[in-house]
């Protein structure tokens, strides 16, 4: 796979509509000038880690919020809506965003021991990634080493590519009784989040009309002030008077 840049294109909820890789080996690189690339609230279907090499950046994941410093990062789960921004004057970040059947095929023996598991953690949206915590920092550079593969398209870059998430997923899935309350991710949560996706479909679908505070609620079979909470607890959006 040959090196990608980002551009902005999603449809009308968010859901980016970029295809990642190919379909013999879904996997994309990016390398992103945070100076240049906005990442606004999206999400998508494959999985994705980052890797902060230049800056800081403050990212909210979920309903979680946190900064990450060069040499940082983190792995995004399937479907969880996410943004980033810029807080240095500089900053770059390596993505690899890929569907999790790159590694084994659905329900063969790695798939079930591995992968699902992971999948299927609805506890699990995301893990901050920090080189100070040894299978953490195993997980980074493992990352690395596959974008350095995988973007350049080295000798062997697809089996190189392949190992490394497998190694990837198992070193998640030995250590994901530690993360089961490092965030969270609980079912109301999961819920609000949906919710949130309805509310951004019917805000894009209708912005060239007048809508109210209460259309928007409505769109989410939610109250006003469950509305409110919403956007200043997962968007931070409060201030802007939605």
């Amino acid at each position: 796979m040959a090196l990608s840049y980002s551009v902005d294109k999603t449809d009308s909820s968010g859901r980016e509509l970029l295809t990642y890789g190919t379909s013999d080996f879904p996997i994309a690189f990016f390398d992103d000038d945070l100076t240049k690339v906005k990442v606004p609230w999206h999400w998508h279907d494959e999985l994705e880690i980052i890797i902060i090499t230049e800056g800081s950046v403050s990212v909210q994941i979920a309903n979680s919020s946190f900064v990450l410093n060069k040499g940082e990062g983190y792995f995004l789960n399937s479907g969880i809506l996410h943004s980033a921004k810029l807080l240095s004057p500089n900053g770059h970040q390596r993505a690899l965003i890929f569907s999790p059947e790159i590694a084994a095929h659905c329900e063969d023996m790695v798939w079930k021991t591995y992968i699902k598991p992971i999948l299927k953690k609805q506890a699990l949206p995301f893990i901050k990634l920090s080189p100070n915590i040894s299978w953490q920092n195993n997980i980074l550079q493992l990352s690395n080493d596959t974008w350095l593969n995988g973007a350049y398209e080295k000798t062997d870059y697809p089996i190189i590519v392949r190992h490394n998430l497998t190694r990837i997923f198992s070193l998640i899935k030995s250590h994901i009784y530690l993360l089961e309350n490092e965030t969270e991710f609980t079912d109301k949560a999961k819920q609000d989040e949906l919710r949130i996706k309805k509310i951004l479909l019917f805000i894009e679908n209708n912005y060239p009309t007048t809508i109210t505070i209460v259309d928007i609620a409505k769109s989410g079979d939610i109250s006003i002030s469950s509305c409110l909470r919403l956007f200043k607890e997962i968007l931070k959006l409060l201030q802007y008077n939605i």
